[in-house]
């Protein structure tokens, strides 16, 4: 294969890539379990100037379902938490403190919102629309590419072969892989409603309990 022909396919390859790694990272910010990756479209402002989270603040994962966020500067405290939720509203936060070394700092901990019946129904739609637009989109750059090393490989047939095989492999791999990410964040999705429905069974009163309207103390999402 000629090493023109081998460079297309590189930048093919890439640009399907490109469409994988926009899906995972939207992916990341349909919040369910806590994702350091969702906290990448915060921008904190400083004295003016824009700067990343990971710029003014330590960030970590305690567990499944909470981010914690320290700041480097006792200073950049409500910048952050104005930064964070414009970007994550659905994020519950609660003020903490912790200990680094003999520091004792303040944390920023945010649990993931919950995934009661709404929420579960617009995350399981969103997660197959976004899918459902990254496979047209690499799709496309398939039917594209394939166009283009026909009409380039018209007088080498026996390297056109070659050059589709490859093409064809890297479109399979692509849309096997973009497949298992909708697939994996379906099932989070589910995780996320059954947490929900569990939390939920455990905190309602007894039947005996009539008394008790369990719909005054209900968290709307």
């Amino acid at each position: 294969m000629d090493l023109f022909f081998k460079t297309q396919l590189n930048s093919a390859e890439k640009k399907m890539a490109a469409y994988m790694t926009l899906l995972n990272f939207r992916y990341m910010n349909l919040c369910v379990k806590a994702e350091a990756g969702s906290l990448i479209p915060v921008t904190v402002n400083i004295l003016g100037e824009d700067m990343n989270i990971e710029d003014v603040a330590e960030v970590g994962i305690p567990d499944d379902y909470h981010l914690a966020v320290i700041p480097k500067n006792d200073e950049y405290l409500e910048s952050i938490i104005q930064a964070v939720a414009f970007a994550h509203p659905e994020f519950k936060l609660d003020m903490k403190s912790t200990k680094m070394g003999a520091e004792e700092r303040k944390m920023l901990e945010y649990e993931m919102p919950q995934v009661d019946k709404n929420r579960y129904d617009l995350l399981t739609q969103a997660v197959k629309t976004l899918y459902d637009e990254a496979k047209v989109k690499i799709d496309q750059v398939y039917v594209d590419e394939k166009a283009g090393y026909t009409e380039l490989l018209s007088q080498k047939p026996e390297d056109l072969d070659e050059v589709n095989s490859e093409l064809d492999r890297i479109h399979d791999e692509t849309l096997r892989n973009i497949l298992g990410s909708r697939d994996d964040k379906l099932q989070e999705v589910e995780d996320g409603y059954l947490r929900y429905l569990t939390q939920r069974a455990s905190q309602e009163p007894a039947v005996e309990h009539s008394d008790f309207d369990v719909t005054q103390s209900m968290v709307m999402q």
